[in-house]
């Protein structure tokens, strides 16, 4: 399977280009267009209790650490996920060290 990890990024960025919050319904649609061509038959699996794909389980597991770490709201509506200023820092300086 893909590592958790790898969804951190397109998390974020799926967050900024949707204006900084959105439905969780957008930001899986955006996340897995950028994830698409790097997923793993495994991941497009549904798990075992057969509510959710295995990717889309783990975006939900990066969006609680990210929220845990300040970089996503704590307190944005049901449903609606949202990047802290702390979040678009963060991203920002990802991009930079990619950028070296």
């Amino acid at each position: 399977m893909t590592p958790q990890k790898a969804y951190q990024v397109p998390l974020l960025e799926a967050l900024v280009e949707l204006g900084g919050q959105a439905p969780v319904s957008k930001i899986l649609e955006r996340v897995y267009e950028k994830v698409k061509h790097n997923l793993r038959p495994k991941d497009l699996e549904m798990l075992p209790s057969g509510r959710d794909v295995r990717w889309e389980n783990a975006v939900m597991w990066v969006r609680n650490k990210l929220r845990e770490q300040g970089l996503l709201s704590s307190n944005s509506p049901r449903g609606i996920w949202a990047i802290t200023d702390a979040g678009r820092r963060y991203l920002e300086s990802l991009k930079q060290e990619e950028a070296r």
